[in-house]
């Protein structure tokens, strides 16, 4: 059977049938013929990688797991910049005068005038402040020839980096791998509750095994990464992929009502599960139903700046992609 007799074969089957409501005998049967036409069959998805890079110096962690995917994909990285009036923990004036030579040319010279040089421009001019930020943008253009870096103010964390990514995503995209940065520290001015209570060195520990566990569940090793990409491919139930499934949403119930506002939707389910964690791969398909330009717009706006604890918009983004998947009448698997 050639791949147009497939297709010829595949509107018939699907006559008097609905995707949304398709019955597993039925997809079972789609699978079945896929097999059988496999080596003139040859579906390759268009598959979007979404990485918000918070920690720039977890690029080289990062490449090492999109290392398993075999697949082609476009890479967009998403490069978190700043908060309004905000100096980071690690700002260095003298290292941000010798980056940017006009300041001296303006006799910009001392601690006090350079700093409020970044603080008025800088931040707004998006420059920056240490050579580590040029060079992470170098690793990653080196990386990969088919990359798109999209540079977003420290706002929402990664749901924020994710939707500033999302407004760039080719329009014909198939599958997109939302993974991101993660140390479990939070930030000098709001630190996490797990730094609180554990301290730094106990945190820093609980924070690479969460990362491990989240990465784990998506980019494991390429045997996984495969069988990932076949399920998108073979079953239109599947809608999302990840580690771990959660459905407690109690802390961020109003959040999440203030966002179904802006995006018009109600949950069809009580209590869905969302991925933990909001590292996964999910259809487009879902994604495109729910997001416009404008909706995304809105969502950003009531994003908060920096690192934030529950309750937040944050946390019911989080729990808001799971609920567009069940709303599709699709499923959030879990694939070891």
């Amino acid at each position: 059977m050639t791949q147009k007799e497939f297709y010829i074969w595949l509107e018939g089957f699907m006559t008097n049938r609905d995707w949304t409501t398709i019955k597993q005998v039925d997809i079972e049967s789609i699978q079945n013929k896929i097999k059988e036409v496999k080596d003139d069959f040859i579906y390759l998805p268009k598959i979007a990688v979404c990485v918000h890079l918070y920690h720039h110096d977890m690029w080289d962690e990062i490449k090492e797991y999109l290392n398993n995917i075999d697949h082609p994909y476009k890479l967009y990285v998403n490069i978190c910049g700043y908060t309004p009036n905000e100096l980071p923990s690690d700002f260095k004036w003298e290292e941000y005068l010798r980056l940017h030579p006009d300041l001296s040319l303006n006799n910009l010279l001392t601690k006090d005038k350079v700093t409020k040089h970044f603080l008025r421009f800088g931040i707004r001019e998006n420059r920056h402040y240490k050579q580590s930020q040029i060079d992470v943008i170098d690793k990653i253009n080196s990386y990969s020839d088919n990359c798109v870096i999209i540079k977003s103010p420290n706002k929402g964390m990664d749901i924020g980096g994710f939707l500033y990514t999302y407004k760039h995503v080719d329009d014909d995209t198939d599958i997109i791998l939302k993974i991101h940065t993660k140390k479990g520290l939070g930030d000098t001015s709001n630190p996490s509750n797990s730094l609180k209570v554990h301290g730094v060195n106990k945190a820093k520990k609980i924070g690479e095994e969460w990362f491990k566990n989240l990465m784990n569940g998506v980019l494991k090793n390429k045997n996984q990464v495969n069988n990932i990409i076949n399920e998108f491919t073979l079953n239109p139930k599947c809608g999302m992929v990840g580690f771990k499934l959660y459905n407690n949403y109690d802390v961020n119930i109003k959040e999440m009502e203030k966002i179904y506002k802006l995006i018009n939707i109600h949950p069809k389910e009580d209590d869905p599960f969302f991925v933990g964690g909001t590292t996964f791969w999910v259809s487009n398909v879902v994604m495109k139903k729910y997001f416009t330009n404008e909706n995304i717009d809105k969502i950003l706006d009531i994003l908060p700046y920096g690192y934030v604890h529950e309750p937040s918009p944050n946390h019911a983004m989080e729990r808001i992609f799971g609920c567009f998947v069940y709303n599709d009448q699709k499923e959030i698997k879990i694939i070891t």
